[in-house]
């Protein structure tokens, strides 16, 4: 007997039919529960490995909480970058205490202050081919067919425009596709909050190697006359950090390796800049001459040599370095703050010193630089044969 025969069969006995529905109801919900309860089991599975990556995460981030922040008694080791985030904080905590800008950690980022101080101590600036104070001032009818135009003020190559003109009104951005015209260019300018005049313009430096038009970027980071690290950028592409290839080498060119930064397209075959030794001499002598325990000096490798591009306090970016250097430089830091508390003590004056060689300031006439009432921008000069330990520079470009 066919099972479909024996079902019709057992729902005409009296009695029995309905048991046998019962029963096969009572199955399908004992199918459906498990089912359910499979679900359950596995949503608890799924919900117990989130807890313990969760845990695990926590476990990590307390560790990492201890190490930067040792509890009464314990140390943390050094650390660059943690160095380097103190500072952006302390000095936004110093701004309300300085509105003259009187610290030498505030004075850092005005690009001209620099040049005269570079300038004081023999070193190569660009030449500045024309100073405005207002963006509606700029003129650029008498500048040479390829100059750059800056702000003062200004980081990450925002403020920056490598032009070559096209034609009168018509300038083409070195290292890039884009077509500016003066009012694009000054609408750039003024559409940035970040960026702050006075706004000039110089010659456009020739690279020493053959290559790319503009000239490498030669980074030095210094601790107060210790070179820790040099970077050397090489950018295709005007302000692009995606086309940006990166060497990292020792004061002595000794290549760092291809992990020293993770995320960077490491170049080992970007030339090192010649003579190497006055790259070296130019950051640890500017690296004294500003009151700062640590300064990174930007430099540009040209045909004329080493030729001044910026400083800067603070690197952006994340500079997360392998660990071992990333503790080196931030033991030299440590030291180098130590070494400059001991020469204030010894009279050293806690300002950024100007070395004895003529440099006019480069601001516009109106400017407070020029002004005898200058608070904020004084000229403090010394002797670099006792603070700056005469480091042997090259020679300064006519």
């Amino acid at each position: 007997m066919t099972d479909s025969l024996r079902r019709k069969v057992v729902r005409r006995l009296p009695g029995v039919g309905w048991r046998t529905d019962l029963l096969d109801q009572r199955a399908q919900q004992v199918d459906k529960l498990r089912g359910q309860l499979a679900d359950r089991d596995a949503k608890i599975a799924e919900l117990r490995t989130t807890v313990r990556k969760e845990r695990a995460a926590r476990q990590k981030a307390q560790e990492r909480l201890v190490a930067d922040r040792p509890e009464f008694g314990e140390t943390a080791p050094p650390s660059f970058r943690r160095n380097l985030i103190n500072l952006r904080r302390d000095v936004e905590a110093l701004r309300p205490f300085d509105p003259q800008v009187f610290h030498p950690v505030l004075q850092i980022p005005r690009k001209l202050r620099n040049y005269r101080l570079a300038a004081s101590h023999g070193v190569a600036v660009p030449e500045v081919l024309g100073v405005w104070g207002a963006l509606d001032l700029i003129d650029l009818s008498g500048l040479p067919e390829r100059f750059v135009l800056k702000s003062d003020q200004g980081a990450g190559g925002h403020g920056v425009f490598p032009l070559r003109r096209i034609d009168d009104d018509r300038f083409a951005l070195v290292g890039g596709d884009e077509v500016h015209t003066r009012e694009s260019l000054i609408e750039r300018f003024r559409t940035r909050a970040s960026l702050a005049g006075p706004w000039f313009a110089e010659g456009f430096l020739e690279q020493r190697e053959a290559g790319e038009e503009i000239p490498d970027d030669i980074k030095v980071y210094a601790s107060y006359g210790e070179v820790t690290m040099l970077l050397l950028r090489r950018m295709p592409v005007h302000a692009s950090l995606r086309s940006a290839r990166y060497r990292y080498v020792d004061q002595d060119g000794v290549n760092l390796g291809m992990d020293i930064s993770p995320g960077q397209t490491i170049d080992e075959t970007i030339p090192l800049p010649q003579p190497f030794e006055e790259f070296v001499a130019v950051a640890r002598h500017l690296s004294r001459a500003v009151a700062l325990p640590f300064i990174r000096v930007d430099i540009y490798d040209t045909v004329d040599g080493p030729v001044l591009g910026e400083l800067t306090r603070a690197p952006g970016g994340a500079q997360r370095y392998r660990k071992d250097h990333d503790m080196a430089m931030g033991l030299a830091w440590d030291q180098a703050r130590w070494r400059l508390d001991m020469d204030v003590i010894r009279g050293r004056p806690l300002r950024n010193l100007h070395g004895l060689h003529p440099a006019p300031s480069y601001y516009p006439p109106d400017h407070r630089s020029h002004r005898d009432e200058n608070r904020g921008w004084e000229v403090v000069s010394a002797d670099c044969s006792q603070w700056c330990f005469g480091s042997a520079l090259p020679p300064a470009r006519d």
